[in-house]
């Protein structure tokens, strides 16, 4: 007779940086020049001998291309990750780029906000449509 299969254990931070660098294939060496660290400390975290500090794990994440919330839960926050993980990669761009980046991304977000489907505007802009389709030519 066949004992019961036990659930696997849940996955930890260590086996989650580990999946996450091998899917990329890359060594231990690689990531911890990626993320400013030692090989020898990717190696415990990887193991689950040590966790690392706050601003070791950031550096992690952001290597990984992932969230520290993910790293450490296993699981995303709600919302788009492609911009939570956009976020940093943004800040580290010279002061005039993020500048101009922010003020197109504001401009966007205002065209978006008086367009917006339900909106008055959005009611004027389809009667409009609309309009134009029936006159005649």
């Amino acid at each position: 007779m066949k004992s019961p299969r036990l659930p696997d254990p849940p996955e930890g931070l260590g086996e989650r940086i580990s999946r996450l660098r091998r899917r990329r294939r890359w060594t231990q060496r690689e990531l911890a020049k990626r993320a400013g660290a030692r090989a020898a400390q990717i190696s415990r975290y990887e193991r689950g001998g040590h966790e690392p500090r706050l601003d070791v794990l950031s550096r992690i994440a952001r290597a990984l291309d992932t969230t520290t919330d993910f790293l450490i839960t296993g699981s995303e926050p709600a919302g788009d990750a492609r911009f939570r993980t956009l976020v940093p990669r943004l800040e580290a761009l010279p002061a005039v780029l993020r500048d101009g980046l922010a003020e197109l991304l504001e401009g966007l977000l205002r065209s978006y906000q008086v367009v917006q489907p339900g909106s008055g505007a959005w009611k004027r802009q389809k009667a409009r449509t609309a309009q134009a389709a029936k006159a005649p030519e």
